[in-house]
């Protein structure tokens, strides 16, 4: 094995370092998934902006049919609450990012629209909550944040708080608005109640009479032509009032559930059409509040109305991405075309399919289907479908495509028809005395893993030990190889092609097989590397074993038994290592953002083109027999992204000279 490492000619690595691609990493999807703010041009209603957590910001410029994920300044991930456009400037953004306690947070410039941003300097390092824009003149901001509200009168040049330092009820402002005639009178929204303020600053009142105490104020609006009469949303509901906020009446008819409202808008035409995005849905009135009706059940975290036709209007949805309606609300179309803030947990495929699980988004994520390596994906079973399951692990049958298995925390699913409906798979094995567990409803599962030799084996990973079906999970037998005996096990690793060398990482550290999982022996990491993040095994039994841990990448050639650092690429922490299933000695591997690759069993690595994957908080790598020249990465936000190398061929030729030596 080593003299076939050492045997990489000088032209492949020449090839190596000159690999051609064909440009950056591109989101894949699937699309949609929680979106916390949008804003339209008023100048240019085929412009929107759309922000989310994890600092992804999107720019829609065909009235959302696709968006674009701009090149935000990396750093510490934190949500945009809001976004502002400059109705005198198009192109002119505000973009206000809530990122903690770290000097990420704050307000954010574009004059490019989008294309580069810089950070106001007078309320960096503020967590921003609210922004609002004086209607008559843009170059006067109001900012609402951790430390109370703030104002610029040149555009964000220079910053001042108008908002009293030492009053504890004013200093995480949750919303904002100005009087649309009076730029000094401004309104601010706290975790309690809503203040007022009639000469920018000098002096605050509290404005919650009528108000139930203690409501989170989410938005406020004031009418734009008859400035006395305002509506506010909280968690206890919606207000309005008629003497600019000096008294206040909530308005009835939307149910005690739903109350929740985090935007209410106003027609921009007929001030006596209202409407309120709760947790649990829109809700339109056409009475100015008198009675509502509910549109849709989908959460809503802020809306706008097109400027050109307020019957077109926009969503910012906590899970369906972004929706548009185009009749006043009557139907909704979800416009999510390039926007996505997945977190997807696994991904698997055979064939033509490509299969990605989500977590945590309810009737909106769970598990995707793509038949078209990875361009295009339909959600085949939702969270709710599949029984309100998250799922940790995805696995499909290499050689039949329609075959998926999946685990939760404590049960194991199966699938014959792709992932459109599942069956339930008990694990209950014949253990021994000293296992206490006797049913499958005691196990968790930690991970699973399917290989395909003469016969199909399913390995499941629990806090019991190893356990293994042939029979497709009708039937289960628990591994009892002396070395791994009742150790917990975390996770199974197995080659793209092939069966015949595993790897699991147990809470004694990790063991190899050779022969499919018969036996196991131990394969002890070097003193200070015990945390395995991934293990990558390469088709070929005779290429190198390869482990990212904590402290860097090792690697082995005799099949776990002494191991050592690569020191080609940093010794950190390596998230995610695979090799290509279509060259034995090609491998990729992740590392803070970072990808490596290389040609000789990850003996040596150079830099892989890693444009787009900067604070992605990529977990995992993947390369699929079926789809050559195509790298997957996962991603904590963005979905699954992917790479296509222009020229595969470069990795075939290096691999025959190797062969050929």
């Amino acid at each position: 094995m080593e003299g076939r490492q050492a045997s990489l000619s000088l032209s492949a690595l020449i090839l190596f370092i000159s690999l051609p691609a064909s440009g950056d990493w591109r989101l894949a999807g699937p699309f949609g998934g929680s979106a916390r703010s949008i804003a339209i041009d008023p100048a240019n209603r085929s412009i929107l902006l759309a922000g989310t957590r994890d600092s992804l910001l999107f720019r829609s410029d065909d009235a959302g049919a696709t968006w674009n994920l701009l090149r935000f300044p990396p750093g510490t991930p934190g949500t945009f609450n809001a976004l502002l456009i400059d109705p005198r400037a198009s192109g002119h953004f505000y973009a206000g990012l809530d990122a903690g306690d770290s000097r990420d947070s704050g307000v954010y410039e574009s004059r490019d629209g989008g294309e580069h941003w810089s950070a106001l300097e007078g309320v960096r390092g503020l967590r921003i909550e609210s922004l609002a824009m004086a209607p008559e003149d843009g170059r006067v901001l109001a900012a609402g944040t951790s430390q109370g509200v703030f104002l610029t009168k040149d555009g964000g040049e220079t910053w001042s708080r108008i908002s009293v330092a030492g009053n504890p009820e004013m200093q995480d402002i949750t919303a904002l608005a100005f009087d649309p005639v009076h730029s000094s009178t401004i309104y601010a929204g706290t975790p309690h109640l809503p203040w007022k303020t009639s000469d920018e600053g000098a002096n605050w009142h509290s404005i919650a009479t009528g108000l139930i105490d203690d409501s989170d104020i989410f938005s406020i609006h004031v009418d734009p032509k008859r400035p006395e009469r305002m509506l506010a949303s909280a968690c206890s509901g919606i207000y309005r009032s008629e003497n600019a906020g000096e008294q206040w009446t909530k308005l009835r008819g939307i149910p005690g559930t739903h109350r929740r409202t985090h935007i209410i808008a106003q027609d921009p035409n007929d001030p006596d059409i209202i409407y309120a995005g709760t947790t649990l849905g829109l809700f339109k009135s056409m009475d100015a509040g008198a009675s509502w009706q509910h549109l849709n059940a989908e959460q809503v975290n802020w809306m706008v109305f097109d400027p050109g036709d307020p019957r077109i209007l926009y969503l910012a949805t906590e899970y369906a991405g972004i929706l548009k309606s185009p009749d006043a609300g009557k139907t909704f179309l979800a416009v999510n075309r390039g926007f996505v803030q997945h977190n997807l947990t696994g991904i698997t495929g055979a064939g033509s399919r490509v299969y990605a699980s989500s977590i945590y988004e309810g009737t909106h994520g769970g598990v995707f289907e793509s038949l078209d390596g990875g361009m295009n994906w339909t959600l085949r079973s939702s969270e709710a479908e599949l029984g309100g399951r998250n799922l940790n692990s995805l696995a499909v049958a290499p050689s039949k495509e329609s075959l998926l298995f999946a685990a939760s925390a404590n049960e194991l699913l199966k699938s014959v028809d792709g992932g459109q409906t599942w069956s339930r798979l008990p694990i209950q094995p014949k253990l021994d005395r000293s296992v206490k567990a006797q049913h499958f409803g005691q196990l968790r599962i930690q991970s699973l893993q399917v290989v395909e030799g003469s016969r199909l084996a399913l390995f499941v990973g629990t806090q019991y030990g190893l356990f293994r079906s042939a029979d497709g999970g009708a039937s289960w037998e628990r591994v009892a190889a002396k070395q791994l005996g009742t150790v917990p096990v975390h996770a199974i690793y197995a080659p793209a092609r092939g069966c015949s060398r595993l790897a699991v990482a147990t809470g004694l550290g990790l063991f190899v097989s050779t022969d499919g999982g018969n036996s196991w022996r131990p394969a002890p990491l070097p003193a200070g590397n015990s945390y395995i993040y991934d293990v990558a095994l390469s088709p070929d039994p005779s290429a190198p074993i390869l482990a990212g841990t904590s402290r860097g990448l090792l690697q082995s050639t005799n099949d776990g038994a002494q191991w050592k650092l690569v020191t080609g690429v940093p010794a950190a922490t390596v998230s995610s290592v695979r090799f290509n299933p279509e060259h034995a000695l090609e491998a990729f591997l992740v590392q803070y953002g970072k990808v490596y690759h290389s040609l000789d069993g990850g003996t040596s690595w150079q830099l892989f083109p890693s444009d787009g994957l900067a604070s992605a908080g990529i977990h995992k790598l993947w390369l699929s027999p079926d789809i050559p020249g195509r790298i997957f990465a996962l991603s904590a936000a963005r979905g699954a992204l992917f790479y296509d190398i222009a020229q595969p061929d470069v990795a075939r030729q290096a691999d025959h000279t190797i062969s050929s030596k």
